[in-house]
């Protein structure tokens, strides 16, 4: 539609800013503003303004200046996010940030971001800032030096992304109105593009699955070492709400609110799309398929790493961004594919540039037990215990002691409850070891084989046909109960009149005098 006389200063406003780039990423950030202070268009506390003298967009909150944008007389566009005057010593270590107070005696500042550094716009810190900052002014009674006059299409430009579009490309072709007005579609002009991918060549999607202490987490740490990276662990009660976006609850001056926030999937999707250059998601979907494509395949890659990630419901928590997982179904895919969330009604995609990593314990939960849509969608890297890492200590072959419990345990169970060689890979002394089967295998072994000890004492060799002299067993027999004997132990004979034994522990190792245990005690595990 042709725009009308109200619309017509937003648009000349844009124009003279002369950036679309930089208009949509101060959309974004005025979006997340209005997420945040909650507050409808037209409320009287909400003053969002176009000045023409200083070719800028202002939203204040309560008539105190919360974000700008402005393009100066020379030089760069610069954004303004307000920050109380507090924070200046955690972000005076940032070179690039320019700080002004908003009038002399203020308790705020203007923290100043050129388009150059606009990645300084996500910096974690600064935005913590400016986000306590939004909701202290929108509880302040004070006014600021000035007064303003909203301008509704600025916060409607904010929450609707066609409008965005159509104000954003109107100012840059004032022809256009008269297309759209006519209901042709104007799309952006194709270019074409070398492609040459710089993403890893690894899947998108990626679970190192395996028994613990396998090195699964560790496997991890290289990603972590990239600064596009995150990482999250499951747990049973983790929900979509967390992982993608939700309502919270939130308690200011006595009173309850509703807000939606983003969770750690979302973010990491901005992070990936921030990378390609877009400000926002929005602007990502707003572009032309062959320049988003192009933007995505060359963009650095990001990580989403996620441990323990069968200790959730994966169905539950991915929900309907099961689907967009798929490589093929990726923003900057040929095959791309979008869905509106739920709370926001934001449109929302993964894009190609976002890699997810995970791991799961295999004595939690079997890759068979997966949901069948899951196990589609990832792909699947096994990771076993590797006994060739190990040494020999004061005679005690690790390698061959780890072999021979693997093999029993894979025998009375199964491979997916084998231990893995991080049980054993800084054994230095005797002590050591015995600390290991102390502390970490054999609680193991009693919870793979919970109140059968005749089984952990065959993982162990301790069972009577092995040959291990008594004193050198770790699991030995506490006590015999024939009949005779419980008769004498209850004055009758129990209803249970089977044989029953007892177990212990060998007790020079539950109370730690390791010196009078022999490494045969270990040797002869895998040694008859």
């Amino acid at each position: 539609m042709l725009p009308d006389i109200q619309q017509q200063p937003l648009i000349e406003r844009v124009r003279d800013i002369g950036h679309p780039e930089a208009v949509r990423r101060f959309f974004g950030l005025l979006k997340e503003l209005i997420d945040m202070v909650n507050l409808p268009n037209g409320d009287a506390r909400l003053a969002f303004t176009v000045r023409q003298e200083k070719a800028s967009i202002i939203a204040n909150i309560n008539f105190f200046q919360a974000l700008r944008i402005q393009k100066p007389r020379r030089g760069e566009v610069e954004y303004h996010l307000t920050v109380k005057k507090s924070c200046y010593d955690r972000l005076k270590s940032t070179e690039e940030l320019v700080f002004e107070p908003l009038t002399e005696k203020s308790d705020y500042l203007s923290v100043i971001i050129g388009q150059s550094n606009a990645h300084l716009l996500y910096n974690p810190t600064l935005r913590t800032c400016w986000e306590d900052c939004l909701l202290e002014l929108v509880e302040s009674n004070k006014r600021g030096p000035h007064s303003a006059r909203h301008n509704a299409d600025v916060y409607r430009a904010a929450e609707d992304e066609a409008f965005q579009s159509e104000v954003i490309r109107l100012a840059d072709d004032p022809t256009l109105g008269n297309r759209v007005l006519n209901g042709y579609s104007v799309e952006e002009p194709e270019t074409d593009y070398e492609v040459k991918p710089t993403l890893p060549n690894q899947p998108h999607n990626l679970i190192l699955f395996g028994p613990p202490g396998t090195g699964k987490t560790f496997a991890l740490q290289p990603y972590l070492r990239e600064k596009n990276s995150s990482l999250i662990t499951f747990h049973p009660s983790y929900s979509y709400e967390e992982f993608v976006e939700g309502i919270r609850p939130e308690v200011i001056n006595g009173q309850i609110s509703y807000k939606i926030r983003k969770g750690i999937f979302h973010k990491a999707c901005l992070s990936a799309i921030q990378q390609a250059g877009y400000g926002t998601i929005a602007d990502c979907l707003n572009d032309s398929p062959e320049n988003r494509s192009h933007k995505l395949k060359k963009a650095p890659a990001c990580y989403l790493l996620i441990d323990e990630v069968n200790r959730a419901n994966v169905a539950s928590v991915f929900g309907d961004l099961i689907t967009l997982l798929e490589t093929d179904k990726r923003l900057g895919a040929d095959n791309e594919l979008w869905l509106t969330l739920p709370y926001s009604q934001e449109r929302f995609g993964v894009p190609l540039n976002l890699f997810v990593v995970a791991t799961m314990n295999t004595t939690d939960r079997s890759i068979a037990l997966l949901d069948i849509a899951l196990r589609r969608r990832f792909s699947f890297r096994e990771m076993l215990p590797d006994p060739t890492i190990l040494g020999i200590i004061d005679g005690v072959d690790l390698a061959q002691l780890l072999r021979t419990i693997n093999e029993r345990i894979e025998y009375l169970l199964d491979r997916d409850h084998q231990i893995g060689h991080a049980y054993l890979t800084r054994i230095e002394t005797h002590a050591d070891l015995c600390d290991a089967f102390r502390d970490r295998i054999i609680p193991l072994l009693q919870e793979y084989f919970f109140n059968d000890w005749a089984k952990i004492q065959l993982v162990l060799g301790d069972n009577p046909a092995w040959g291990k002299d008594p004193h050198l067993r770790l699991v030995r027999v506490k006590k015999k109960y024939t009949p005779a004997a419980a008769s004498k132990l209850f004055g009758e004979i129990p209803d249970l009149i089977d044989e029953v034994i007892t177990y212990e522990i060998n007790p020079y190792l539950q109370q730690s005098e390791y010196e009078q245990l022999s490494t045969e005690v270990f040797v002869k595990i895998y040694q008859k």
